[in-house]
Parts: structure tokens; C-alpha cells; sequence
């Protein structure tokens, strides 16, 4: 699967306008999605499934600074 770093606007129309911040995170332990960042650096981050609007989506994510966040989404749903 092809994941590409989701916008704001991406994100929320992905979570159909939920919190994901308020949601269950659950693991996919020992899946991670390969990305190219803004400055053409590779992160894998790892990959997780929440609830949204009663769907399991899956969403990658991770914290690469004290409070800032990159989040991918799968490329056929950005």
C-alpha cells in the first residue's frame, strides 16, 4: 500500500470530521508506512486503526517532535 503525509483538510474529510485525538488508537504492531517528508528525509511511521463514523480506517502516524505530529493516510483515500 502507497501512503502519502495528509493536509489538514485531507485529514479531516478522511475522519469525517471526528477528533482523532479523541478516538482509541489501536497498533498495528510491526506495520509501518514509508514517506517522504518535506525536506526528501524517508520517516516510517507506524500504522493505526481507529473508529470513525462507526468505519475502521487505518492512519499513520507519529510524533517527530515534542508535540508535532505527521500523519499519512493510505494514497487512494488522500
Amino acid at each position: 500500500m502507497h501512503w502519502l503525509i495528509a493536509s489538514d483538510a485531507q485529514l479531516a474529510r478522511y475522519f469525517e470530521q471526528e477528533n482523532v485525538w479523541s478516538k482509541k488508537w489501536d497498533s498495528l504492531v510491526g506495520e509501518y508506512a514509508t514517506v517522504i517528508d518535506h525536506r526528501d528525509e524517508q520517516l516510517n511511521l507506524p500504522i493505526w486503526e481507529a473508529i470513525f463514523n462507526g468505519k475502521r480506517k487505518k492512519f499513520a502516524a507519529n510524533e517527530v517532535s515534542n508535540g508535532v505530529w505527521v500523519f499519512a493516510l493510505p494514497s487512494a483515500t488522500s
